[in-house]
């Protein structure tokens, strides 16, 4: 490790985290024959072809496994010592790393970004899917800076309780719907969009199931951002979390009325170990991630912010 120089190792961690020599030269700002030529000196310094190519990208060999959190712990306290204790956010060129399900780009992104270009105009920020099952190794190896997600905590990973969350179901619900629980019976005759299961929500597969409904699910989709065009010119409904159906009923003429306790609500959470890597610049991204996620829910929840349904645990079921 001793003769290995910083850039070698920042050239490592890049393809490491991206998966592609491509995207490597791009967080680096070089070209992509410069990056292959820094991979070729690391194999023959470390005597391991290191990443190998594949379907889903350049995966890592178990040398490179082993190397990489050596490598990124490095590469950080050395960042740390260079810039000084004292992180300004002003004047930073810093990258983070978040995963984020679909809910979260669709709905906490713009909070965050309008956040980062206020305080930290020259900050960069990676978004990543959430993989529930890899999110513990990600956040031990530094591989991403935090999660949100509305997985249960595994316990090995410290977690922070944002915000709590319910399911609606919207439409183009006409005046005199509004505040009526959409109930199962009238759920197996809606012309139903689904948000598919890999997106984190199958709490709503779940729930029909143990229901006995079965809708008409006519669409089956992964992006919360496909749906309000979709619902309203197809005249369908989906079950969405309630602060979604909010955003939609700012731009779209969808609203939407309850569920009761159809189907069970979530918690959102931060995920994090900010003591594992406890550089200044990522405890303050950590800090500003939260505030923005928890300002989103307050903005939707605020007086005066376009209501997207009405009722609540009076609603009557149909």
């Amino acid at each position: 490790m001793a003769s290995i120089d910083l850039g070698l190792l920042r050239t490592f961690v890049a393809i490491y985290e991206r998966r592609s020599l491509t995207l490597a030269a791009a967080v680096l700002n070089v070209t992509q024959p410069s990056v292959s030529y820094a991979l070729g000196r690391l194999r023959g310094d470390l005597g391991d072809t290191l990443f190998v190519r594949s379907a889903q990208g350049m995966a890592p060999t178990a040398r490179a496994e082993q190397l990489y959190p050596v490598a990124r712990a490095a590469i950080d306290a050395i960042d740390d010592v260079v810039t000084g204790r004292e992180f300004d956010p002003h004047t930073a060129h810093a990258r983070f790393r978040v995963a984020l399900t679909d809910m979260g780009e669709y709905a906490y992104l713009p909070a965050l970004m309008e956040r980062l270009s206020t305080d930290a105009p020259e900050v960069s920020l990676d978004v990543v899917p959430v993989d529930v099952d890899a999110v513990d190794r990600w956040i031990a190896s530094g591989e991403i800076d935090a999660a949100i997600s509305s997985a249960a905590p595994s316990g090995r990973t410290a977690t922070v309780d944002l915000f709590d969350e319910t399911y609606v179901c919207v439409a183009a619900w006409p005046d005199r719907l509004l505040g009526i629980a959409v109930g199962p019976a009238e759920l197996a005759t809606l012309r139903l969009a689904v948000i598919d299961t890999s997106s984190g929500h199958d709490r709503i597969g779940r729930a029909l199931d143990d229901a006995g409904i079965s809708p008409k699910a006519v669409l089956r989709a992964h992006h919360f951002s496909t749906l309000p065009e979709t619902l309203v010119r197809s005249g369908g409904a989906a079950i969405v979390p309630r602060r979604i159906a909010g955003m939609f009923a700012r731009r779209w003429p969808l609203r939407a009325r309850p569920l009761d306790d159809l189907v069970e609500g979530f918690q959102v959470r931060l995920f994090a170990n900010p003591t594992l890597h406890p550089t200044p610049a990522r405890q303050w991204f950590l800090t500003v991630l939260e505030e923005a996620v928890r300002a989103f829910a307050a903005e939707v929840d605020a007086p005066g912010a376009t209501q997207a349904e009405t009722g609540g645990s009076e609603a009557r079921a149909m």
